[in-house]
């Protein structure tokens, strides 16, 4: 067991961690996730996340704490910026074999955390500066400690779970479990009191001092209407999840028509388990790619049941060499991207005024330390100024001169200087 653990612990740091520096820091949300826990240092307010100068009541600040530990622990760079979400990858990875023990042997157990490490969506999201590998991780956690009668732990993870994102920590893994144990010994009253305590916590300091304003920032709008659609800021369709499963399982999706033939009873809590976050996240209206993480546990173990040895380590071979050529390939990127150029380009002319035009780039908030106006109006620009937008904006900003051309993972940006007006 101590050897399956040190195995882990290596594969999963090379698959979630290593080289998490190579790209700068994207736009929109790792940009203002950084730049929110970065502002809580600077200002020490620990309880109002700010971006850019101010307040942001979309997120609660689990991440943010932990990524300030981080910045404090290792300076403010891009391996820091993103390692609380490497180390989830890597947490979640070993709860997923030890759930695996739950359900099939120790062998068993191993490959499952070998397949979720292939997974190449969580290669992403282990390496981005959000708070949901975090969330999958006490998800996760807190799933394995309710299954193993531990509900004390339990609902302390499912507390750190709801500062992490909200009311979706703790229904999920609720749902799996009595799914899974068809039982209500998951609802322990000091398990319950002690989730009370630490999960409401901030929330219960944010509502005293912002009151209804951040009441329905937070659990009407972020959470009730954006499921329901009522407020829709990515209206994908009820199929969305599947090509992306599809895409990240692709090393095992032969293997299904012998799961169809042989299917193994001891996995039916796994499939419900994996089937109630799809179905869950499919109904909302509102959709992201990164929401499923929680099913890649399940999916995972489910796959390493029906692997042969030498499926496993093929599989985790074909997923090193395409991880390893990522990583070389990285650098070719990071030459061509616009915000590493425009940072560098912003701070050598520091003190003059920057605009964002009909866009915003959050990546550029975070590394100039900039309060950065968002403006529609081209005529509210003041001369002189250095404005960020899109090519197809240019006409809109008169007399501009171009400064910077650069990509954004398929989108193009301009930085320019509006023209002064004439002296005399």
């Amino acid at each position: 067991m101590k050897k399956h653990l040190i195995i882990l612990v290596l594969v999963s740091s090379y698959f979630f961690i290593f080289s998490n520096w190579l790209l700068s820091i994207t736009s929109p949300d790792e940009g203002k996730n950084l730049d929110a826990s970065l502002r809580m240092i600077e200002t020490k307010d620990f309880i109002a996340p700010r971006y850019n100068c101010e307040y942001r009541f979309e997120k609660p600040p689990m991440f943010y704490w932990l990524t300030d530990v981080s910045f404090l622990l290792f300076g403010v760079n891009e391996f820091s910026a993103r390692l609380v979400s490497g180390l989830s990858a890597v947490a979640t990875d070993l709860t997923t074999w030890m759930l695996a023990f739950e359900v099939l042997d120790p062998e068993l157990a191993l490959l499952s955390a070998l397949v979720f490490d292939t997974f190449p969506h969580n290669w992403i999201e282990a390496r981005g500066a959000t708070p949901e590998m975090l969330l999958t991780f006490f998800m996760t956690l807190g799933l394995y400690l309710f299954v193993r009668g531990r509900f004390l732990l339990g609902w302390v993870a499912l507390a750190f779970a709801f500062l992490t994102k909200g009311p979706v920590g703790v229904i999920l893994p609720v749902g799996v479990y009595f799914l899974w144990k068809r039982d209500l010994r998951f609802l322990n009253l000091k398990g319950i009191m002690l989730f009370l305590l630490i999960g409401f916590s901030w929330y219960g300091v944010m509502l005293y001092r912002f009151g209804f304003e951040y009441f329905y920032k937070f659990f009407l709008y972020e959470n009730v209407m954006r499921f329901t659609g009522h407020k829709s800021i990515h209206p994908y369709p009820f199929w969305y999840y599947l090509p992306i499963i599809a895409v990240s399982s692709f090393l095992y999706l032969p293997l299904i028509p012998r799961m169809l033939r042989n299917w193994d009873k001891r996995l039916n809590p796994l499939l419900l388990w994996f089937l109630l976050v799809l179905i869950f996240y499919s109904l909302s209206k509102n959709k992201l790619h990164h929401y499923i993480l929680f099913l890649y546990p399940p999916l995972a173990i489910i796959f390493a049941r029906y692997l042969g040895r030498r499926y496993a380590y093929a599989s985790l071979f074909i997923a090193f060499s395409i991880i390893t050529a990522l990583f070389v390939y990285a650098p070719h990127v990071e030459a061509k991207r616009f915000v590493p150029k425009a940072v560098g380009l912003l701070k050598e002319r520091k003190g003059e005024h920057i605009y964002f035009y009909r866009t915003e780039l959050s990546s550029v908030v975070f590394y100039t330390r900039a309060c950065i106006p968002k403006l529609n109006d081209p005529q509210s620009i003041p001369p002189g100024s250095l404005v960020i937008t899109r090519d197809r904006y240019l006409k809109d900003l008169k007399n501009a001169k171009i400064l910077l051309r650069g990509d954004e993972f398929g989108r193009r940006f301009i930085l320019v200087e509006t023209g002064r007006p004439p002296k005399g």
